[in-house]
């Protein structure tokens, strides 16, 4: 973090509130503004586009503040994007200038400082930036004879060209700006739904995406309401923007939650509530109403999605429940984007809440009553309170934890380093653990290491870890690759469920997927797993479920309760470690050992689902002291399991 950001931080830590607090009483809207921004400028790349985003709502809740040391600070903001100390970067060349906060400011604040800045990206982004056959200004490496266009490239052009355009009396700035979101809302309208599709050409030439992707909806209304709001009432394609206007929000108020949100899937309810796309449409809902082109009525529907927004905003300025970044994937289906998932404190959280509650202030909602606890699906605001929860890590990466201990699986961003292992964290604490460690890992603090609370010591490598699966063909495991794909399915205090499914998989005479439904509850050491191996034929096959071990184990197999324990003394650091599987005995075959691992050998029918449970248990903990321990433990949990 460089000294301006630091000191800034500072100055806003010590001038407001900094924590929102955790009750439902009153807030300030400019506090949750501010408390997100602060946070959003500390944890992401400002030279992106997530970051000018966050910047242009920066520039917003300035005007609102009207505090000439935020005015002058984010000037000196944009600056760095013409020095090189920030790098902006990314597929516009808006990006490189600072994003459209840069014009924003130069128009309301005859920033002079800024305007060559400006003026530079403007031209270059006009006469440079690749077009599709309708004019629409793309990414550069959109493919050749495809046309490809997708929604959120209206974000990129449409307030950069508008506001360099009305500084500048450049017409045909304006004019490019207006082409660019009327032509993208002519070519992705959803007929059906008034609402937006993300794409067209990712899926096949001509192709459109079958989605109402929440943050797709959300790039529409951003482009679309700054126009609204700044377009001059002279221009002669002022009507026809505001009829679109119209249009489109009185059909995304139709599809608007009880909470005031809008889903990732925003016409399936069923889809998790994504917060991006619900703030981008908040801030867009909230001019109409400012401009008179909704009616007043409708300024319950802002304000109770301000309302609801709060239960996914933390004390601390996290944001929950954001989808992660999504440009139509796979076949562009519904299913696709509702399976695609969200992430705690990505990179596009912080600037739609900053533009949503920059808004609600400036229309003199100065305060609003949280509907449920503020950050209620933020694990930071109950630190201390045990839970289940699951989350995603290097973009991929599954972990998931309890009350007792954490475990975590590996995506396909380390498949060249790592298998299908289930890596277990050994936790000596009761307490949600998982975002701090891997925060303090990304402050170089490496989680390996035991600060009092438990480390990743466990090492599973390419190995099976803690029940990871192969099949068993000629006395040798063949294991999958990493999973390729993830979908968290229920993540709430007291149970976790999420799939994954591993597509890649090298088998002798056979094709083979798997897929694995993973749940935990409170209070156990053990997480149950739902496997089903598909292959195109129902037949019998061999898999082999693993415990990896690392030369000092004392393994423990009973075979007419489907048991494999093992109790090994790690290191004498971290001293011993229990871990077990259990599995149905009418399944189980033979235990063998192989090259590190211990196995137990179980008959399985493929395209028809089987369970099994594995885990771990830390002799570090109040639960168990030695091996005996463990293996009562273990006894115990066979009792209370039925296959």
């Amino acid at each position: 973090m460089n000294l301006t950001r630091f000191i800034y931080i500072l100055f806003i830590f010590f001038t407001t509130a900094n924590s929102l607090g955790q009750s439902s009483q009153d807030i300030s809207t400019l506090k949750v503004a501010q408390t997100v921004l602060n946070k959003g400028i500390s944890e992401i790349d400002l030279g992106y586009y997530p970051g000018t985003l966050l910047l242009h709502g920066m520039a917003e809740l300035a005007m609102v503040k009207k505090d000439s040391s935020d005015l002058n600070y984010e000037i000196n903001l944009f600056r760095k994007f013409e020095t090189g100390e920030i790098k902006g970067h990314g597929s516009f060349i808006s990006y490189q200038y600072g994003g459209s906060g840069v014009p924003y400011m130069v128009w309301k604040k005859n920033t002079k400082d800024l305007r060559s800045q400006m003026s530079e990206g403007a031209k270059r982004m006009f006469d440079e930036q690749k077009r599709s056959s309708e004019g629409i200004l793309v990414p550069p490496w959109v493919k050749k004879g495809k046309d490809q266009v997708f929604i959120d490239v209206a974000f990129a052009v449409t307030p950069y060209l508008l506001y360099t355009g009305l500084d500048l009396k450049n017409e045909e700035y304006i004019e490019t700006a207006i082409h660019e979101t009327t032509e993208l809302f002519r070519i992705l309208e959803d007929r059906k739904t008034g609402l937006l599709h993300q794409g067209r050409g990712f899926q096949g030439v001509g192709k459109i995406s079958e989605d109402n992707w929440s943050r797709g909806n959300g790039w529409g209304a951003f482009a679309l309401a700054t126009l609204v709001r700044d377009l001059p009432e002279s221009h002669p394609r002022r009507g026809e923007i505001e009829e679109l206007a119209k249009q489109f929000f009185s059909a995304a108020i139709k599809f608007q939650n009880k909470e005031g949100l809008w889903h990732q899937e925003m016409t399936d309810s069923t889809s998790y509530v994504e917060t991006s796309g619900s703030g981008l449409i908040l801030f867009g809902l909230g001019i109409m109403l400012e401009t008179g082109l909704l009616n007043q009525a409708f300024m319950d529907n802002f304000t109770l999605g301000l309302r609801g927004y709060t239960s996914y905003i933390g004390s601390d300025g996290s944001v929950s429940h954001t989808c992660g970044g999504c440009l139509c994937p796979k076949n562009g289906t519904k299913e696709d984007y509702i399976n695609h998932p969200w992430v705690y404190n990505d990179e596009h959280a912080f600037g739609p809440v900053v533009l949503a509650f920059s808004q609600a202030a400036k229309m003199g909602v100065k305060s609003i009553t949280p509907l449920k606890n503020i950050g209620l699906y933020c694990i930071t605001d109950s630190p201390e309170t045990p839970r289940t929860y699951v989350c995603t890590a290097r973009e991929s990466d599954i972990a998931w934890e309890n009350d007792r201990i954490a475990y975590r699986v590996f995506g396909p961003t380390v498949r060249d380093k790592v298998g299908n292992g289930i890596d277990v964290w050994a936790k000596s604490v009761d307490y949600p653990v998982l975002d701090k460690w891997y925060r303090l890992n990304n402050e170089g603090k490496d989680y390996h290491v035991d600060r009092g609370e438990g480390s990743d010591f466990y090492s599973a490598g390419k190995q099976m870890g803690c029940g990871g699966i192969a099949l068993w063909v000629n006395g040798k495991p063949h294991p999958p690759k990493t999973f390729d794909t993830y979908k968290i399915v229920r993540n709430q205090n007291d149970k976790l469920v999420f799939e994954l499914n591993y597509n890649t998989w090298d088998t002798p005479g056979i094709e083979l997927k798997e897929q694995k439904i993973i749940e935990m509850v409170m209070g156990t050491n053990l997480f149950k797993v739902t496997s089903t191996i598909e292959s195109e034929k129902d037949t019998e096959i061999t898999l082999a479920i693993g415990l990896t071990t690392f030369g000092k184990q004392k393994v423990h197999p009973d075979k007419k309760n489907g048991v494999l324990s093992v109790w090994e003394a790690i290191d004498p650091i971290n001293g011993n470690l229990g871990t077990a599987i259990i599995v149905n005995p009418d399944q189980v075959k033979d235990f063998v050992s192989y090259s590190g691992n211990e196995f137990v050998l179980v008959r399985v029918q493929t395209n028809k689902s089987f369970t099994y449970y594995a885990g771990a248990g830390w002799e570090k903990t109040q639960h168990f002291d030695n091996a005996v321990n463990w293996q009562n433990y273990i006894k115990k949990q066979v009792k209370n399991i039925t296959f």
